[in-house]
């Protein structure tokens, strides 16, 4: 079997354990002496107590004794390498020159293992000896991390992997929906026939001499009416970035006691929603009001459209009808009235969900957390620890208790 693990005799120190039934002859000396079988760390006879010795109750000091003679008498030159007393301090000596050369590896690998359980421990937290001035602790750093990921001053890893803040990941829905779908929105491509249709319409059985105003703000009108849905897209994008927020904010901050995360998680969505109803009506009635009056004495509307009513539209509009040309212009007023209520849109959207969503939920969100949660008859059962939590932080000190006691002995080693 030695010869399977350690085929080269590295490892083994082999042992003679009847050395007094050896014949005494050369061969048998120079095994003794580890000339006939190579092993690195050597061979030690003993001689062990036969069974009537044991029988007859002889101590194992009178054994010693009588081995020590047998190995003088018989092997005196190297009587000092063999014996019962010889193999215990040899094994010893083994065993701690390996040990000292493990040793490095071994202590980086407690300290590191100390490190970790440590971080164990710090992450679960002590046992809660006050919960309700720990449930209000908790409350009050949820909200501030809140104000701080929406600030930037802190981020959070997103259900991606991505690490952002909260106040970036909002930015970046309004860049990707508010933003994005607006400029998308043109005017469909067969606008010049619904001008026409528009004309011919407002103009009723007599040819149109001049376009009705009318026409123009009709068509206006159907063009704001796209921009509800990306408004309403922005909005849900938005609320839903809040709410994720929340969830990961309350998965962090309440991690330990799960009663009270759910509690307050669903205290967060409501208020949530409330701000969000909030948000669709102000927006709604904002684009009731650009409906409703389709302001075509806008400064920057004025001011271009003299631009276009004065300029040649194309090449060929003196070779164009009077009605062409009516229709060509009122595209040019139309694409231009379409920017200008496109851009108010882009810059009114991210300011009322940040007034009446984000801002107005920051202000609230202690509040409410405070009111529906700061209830002393709850208080048990809303900081009752998860069970999970409890059995790996006993385990987690045991292990550092483990770990502190095999330091030490490695201080005493080194």
């Amino acid at each position: 079997m030695a010869r399977q693990v350690d085929p080269e005799s590295r490892r083994t120190l082999a042992v003679i354990t009847k050395a007094d039934l050896m014949e005494k002859t050369t061969e048998n000396r120079l095994v003794l002496e580890g000339k006939s079988i190579p092993v690195k760390l050597g061979i030690v006879g003993v001689i062990n107590r036969n069974q009537v010795k044991i029988d007859e109750g002889q101590p194992i000091s009178k054994c010693l004794e009588e081995e020590e003679l047998f190995f003088k008498s018989n092997y005196n030159y190297i009587s000092g390498e063999m014996g019962t007393p010889y193999l215990t301090k040899r094994l010893c000596q083994i065993l701690m020159e390996h040990v000292k050369e493990c040793l490095p590896e071994l202590i980086l690998r407690i300290t590191e293992q100390k490190v970790v359980q440590q971080n164990i421990l710090d992450s679960l937290g002590t046992k809660v000896d006050d919960p309700f001035a720990v449930l209000i602790q908790l409350l009050y750093k949820f909200c501030q991390s809140f104000d701080s990921n929406i600030e930037g001053r802190e981020s959070i890893r997103l259900s991606n992997g991505k690490e952002i803040s909260g106040g970036r990941h909002l930015f970046q829905q309004f860049e990707n929906t508010i933003g994005s779908d607006l400029e998308l929105l043109v005017l469909p491509e067969d606008i010049e026939q619904q001008i026409e249709d528009e004309i011919m319409s407002s103009s009723g059985a007599k040819p149109a001499l001049f376009t009705p105003n009318i026409t123009f703000e009709n068509l206006a009108s159907n063009q704001i009416q796209i921009y509800v849905q990306p408004v309403k897209k922005a909005i849900k994008k938005c609320c839903e970035t809040i709410t994720e927020l929340t969830l990961l904010l309350s998965k962090s901050v309440f991690k330990r006691f799960p009663n009270l995360k759910r509690e307050a998680h669903h205290i967060c969505l409501a208020l949530i929603m409330s701000k969000t109803q909030a948000v669709e009506r102000f927006l709604d009635d904002y684009l009731r009001c650009e409906l409703c009056y389709i302001n075509t004495n806008h400064k920057l509307f004025t001011k271009d459209r003299k631009k276009i009513e004065s300029e040649n539209m194309d090449a060929d509009i003196e070779n164009l009808s009077f009605e062409k040309q009516n229709v060509k212009k009122i595209r040019a007023l139309l694409e231009l009235y379409s920017t200008i209520i496109k851009n108010q849109l882009m810059d009114v959207v991210p300011k009322t969900v940040m007034s009446f969503m984000v801002y107005s939920f920051k202000e609230e969100l202690h509040n409410e957390l405070v009111k529906r949660l700061a209830d002393r008859q709850r208080v048990g059962d809303l900081m009752k620890e998860d069970i999970f939590i409890e059995e790996k932080r006993e385990k987690a000190a045991k292990m550092l208790e483990a770990l502190e006691k095999a330091d030490a002995v490695t201080c005493l080693l080194d």
